[in-house]
């Protein structure tokens, strides 16, 4: 007995053991937001009030308040819904067209109430959540 013993611990010993490559790191917040950042390349920094997530080869940055931290977690597969939570006043003067989900074009220094929004800035155009 104790030499099967032995044999399985010197053969579970020897036994390789690998960690998953996950390839993001999605923060989510109290409000149920998520941010993925690509995780290869990843730091991670805190300060007295936030959290900072900076990859150094995408330039991915993500910043949220620590009181407003949820949880953060490793996946394989990006958990963003492509639509992002602004501010108000960020698209003000900053884009080319403003869209509602009607396909109406907004005046660019509109007030925008709650809702979901069609952005055009440049060449780029991105979904945003208006709380």
């Amino acid at each position: 007995m104790k030499k099967t013993l032995l044999l399985f611990i010197t053969l579970l010993g020897m036994a390789t053991v690998q960690a998953e490559d996950y390839k993001y790191l999605t923060i989510v917040g109290i409000d149920g937001t998520k941010t993925s950042l690509t995780a290869v390349g990843l730091s991670i920094s805190f300060s007295d009030t936030q959290l900072t997530a900076k990859n150094a080869y995408t330039d991915e940055t993500a910043t949220i308040a620590l009181t407003n931290l949820a949880s953060m977690n490793f996946s394989n597969t990006d958990e963003t819904t492509g639509i992002r939570t602004i501010q108000v006043g960020e698209t003000n003067g900053k884009s080319d067209a403003i869209y509602n989900l009607q396909g109406e074009q907004l005046p660019a220094n509109a007030t925008l109430p709650k809702g979901i929004y069609i952005i055009k800035k440049g060449n780029e155009t991105q979904k945003v959540i208006v709380k």
